[in-house]
């Protein structure tokens, strides 16, 4: 007898007859590698030879069935055992072991399959994964003047969902749960400081660590500071200015745009623009005006800031 990957061939010599007949097993779990509690688990034994199979549960101190063609469905523990395929010709028997929605009480448990009554056992181990680790790389979107998405990566086994916990000035609002690594906010209230923690919840309830408190102030962009201007010729003028705050580190909607408007004495507007920077060059100033008005409003996707404005001479 010749022994490759656990498949047994033997020769028989009858007469003048050289017949091949194959002993085997195949053992093989689904989902594999990993189960989840709560998943369908499906565990499937094929074996050659004898036509019958052998399931046992946690080793050798555990339950035994014997299965053949004849055997009805039946229980193991948790397991739902039968034959669903049968070669007579090849002796050959197809058999399941099933447990629908696998139990937290699976976890650690040992189930064995073997052919016939001889055949030594092979041994399936269903060990669940702990729970699920602190969710990462968190980041806010503003999506509309009234809603925002948080996204993030979740990097755990079985996941089944998050809570993102939202508190608005620190009163507790509300809990949503999120299927998916992200959620959408709506009807965000302007001049709102929110917070946001993010908890995993495996498959069967378990909840992962808490992620680092985030924070997001919703409201409309602050008013520019420190404009200055300086006259480049008898028609135009260059405008610079600064943000109140650093929104490259604040957690805030990030502003868009500004309006730059320009008035004269009669304050009417005589020039205005667009611009995404902090400074703009105004040119084409009417002559006959030597003294104006420019106004700065910055702009981001909840609505307009404050205007801020300084007086020029024209000279």
């Amino acid at each position: 007898m010749a022994t490759a990957a656990g498949v047994y061939w033997c020769l028989v010599l009858t007469g003048c007859t050289l017949s091949l007949v194959e002993s085997a097993l195949t053992y093989e779990q689904s989902p594999s590698p990993i189960v989840c509690p709560g998943d369908e688990l499906v565990l499937t034994c094929v074996t050659v030879g004898t036509g019958s199979v052998r399931w046992r549960l946690n080793g050798n101190d555990g339950q035994t069935l014997l299965l053949d063609r004849n055997t009805n469905p039946t229980t193991l523990g948790s397991f739902s055992l039968k034959v669903t395929q049968f070669d007579e010709m090849a002796n050959r028997i197809v058999s399941t072991a099933t447990s629908e929605s696998a139990p937290v009480t699976l976890n650690g448990t040992s189930v064995d399959c073997a052919e016939g009554l001889a055949k030594p056992f092979e041994r399936k181990f269903i060990n669940y994964p702990g729970p699920p680790p602190a969710v990462t790389n968190i980041s806010i979107e503003a999506i509309h003047n009234d809603s925002l998405s948080i996204n993030w990566t979740s990097s755990g086994l079985c996941i089944d969902s998050c809570i993102v916990n939202i508190n608005g000035n620190n009163i507790n609002e509300y809990n949503a749960t999120a299927s998916n690594t992200n959620i959408a906010l709506y009807t965000l209230i302007i001049g709102t400081n929110y917070s946001f923690i993010i908890i995993p919840i495996d498959t069967i309830g378990r909840e992962g660590p808490p992620s680092s408190l985030i924070q997001y102030i919703w409201n409309v962009p602050a008013q520019v500071v420190n404009i200055s201007w300086d006259q480049i010729s008898t028609d135009a003028i260059t405008i610079w200015w600064n943000n109140t705050l650093d929104y490259s580190t604040i957690p805030v909607p990030p502003i868009q745009y500004y309006i730059i408007s320009v008035y004269n004495t009669s304050n009417s507007i005589i020039y205005t623009n667009n611009t995404n920077d902090t400074n703009i060059t105004i040119t084409g100033l009417p002559l006959t005006d030597t003294n104006y008005t420019v106004s700065i409003i910055p702009v981001n996707i909840i609505g307009y800031g404050p205007s801020a404005t300084v007086n020029g001479i024209n000279s």
